[in-house]
């Protein structure tokens, strides 16, 4: 993250959740970026994750959620290491923009937490502002309500899961081999953010009417990223020709199964869970030689 940034790093705050008990093994981290390119303030999610003892499958053991403050260096400069001492004593100095960004970080942790022990509806502001590390007051200055805090959760969410994407190159293949990565790529990501996935499409219900079409805006964005690629299969004739925006539907629905439904097929391997999606997936859509 620090190459594509316009100056140095200066971590703000970081808040780390266990998501299970860790062996002796070593630890693989994993980081997403959540803030665009180029912010000031630049944000990320790192998971944490081991091998399974007697596997090939990793589990994820933590997760930590990390702010950083970009430091312009100015043109030429070279002194770099001198400069620490000048940005640690001007770490509490922060933009106003940077500082509401990481309360909303706060709250956003905070609320995760508290709605998924006891739902939306049951959670209450006092609760989510003290898992939060704010006051109630405090919290007011950056959210407007109840129903604001939910909508957080979603965008930071929605925001990950498109850069987590977009990371990756879906168009450099054969366009089959595109597809499954692509499908790899998203069953990837629901395995590290299965827990705000299945919170936003259990509670997107209780968002506002205007809110609530603001979500099925962005995602209705990330179907076209599945649908150009589907598209570039069917142009190229290598998939029979389709509804493209109904099946890229379709097949965005089918991987987040494994977020929706993981309490039932949790048990079978993620390799597994791909190449039975591979498979699937290709049968309908290639293209049969006469």
């Amino acid at each position: 993250m620090e190459r594509d940034c316009d100056g140095e790093l200066l971590l703000i705050t970081s808040t780390v959740s266990t998501l299970a008990t860790p062996s002796g093994e070593s630890l693989v981290a994993k980081s997403t970026r959540l803030s665009t390119q180029g912010a000031d303030q630049q944000v990320c999610r790192v998971i944490l994750s081991q091998l399974t003892e007697g596997s090939s499958e990793k589990r994820n053991v933590a997760e930590a959620l990390c702010v950083f403050q970009v430091k312009k260096l100015a043109l030429g400069d070279q002194s770099v290491v001198a400069d620490k001492a000048e940005k640690a004593a001007g770490a509490g100095k922060e933009s106003p923009s940077s500082t509401a960004e990481m309360r909303r970080l706060q709250i956003f942790e905070g609320a995760c937490k508290v709605i998924a022990r006891h739902g939306f509806g049951n959670s209450t502001m006092r609760e989510i502002a003290r898992e939060a590390g704010l006051s109630v007051p405090l919290m007011y200055k950056y959210i407007k309500d109840k129903d604001d805090i939910l909508y957080l959760i979603m965008t930071v969410n929605m925001q990950g899961m498109f850069t987590f994407f977009d990371s990756q190159e879906f168009s450099s293949g054969n366009a089959d081999e595109n597809l499954i990565s692509a499908v790899d790529t998203y069953i990837d990501y629901i395995g590290e953010n299965r827990k705000y996935i299945n919170l936003v499409y259990s509670e997107t219900r209780s968002l506002s009417a205007e809110n609530r079409m603001k979500v099925f805006d962005t995602e209705r964005d990330f179907m076209r990223r599945w649908q150009a690629i589907i598209d570039d299969g069917v142009d190229k004739g290598v998939f029979r020709p389709v509804n493209t925006e109904l099946l890229s539907n379709f097949i965005y629905f089918l991987c987040t199964v494994w977020a929706l439904r993981h309490w039932s097929i949790g048990h079978f391997p993620v390799a597994e869970v791909k190449t039975a999606l591979h498979e699937f997936v290709l049968t309908g859509l290639m293209k049969v030689e006469s």
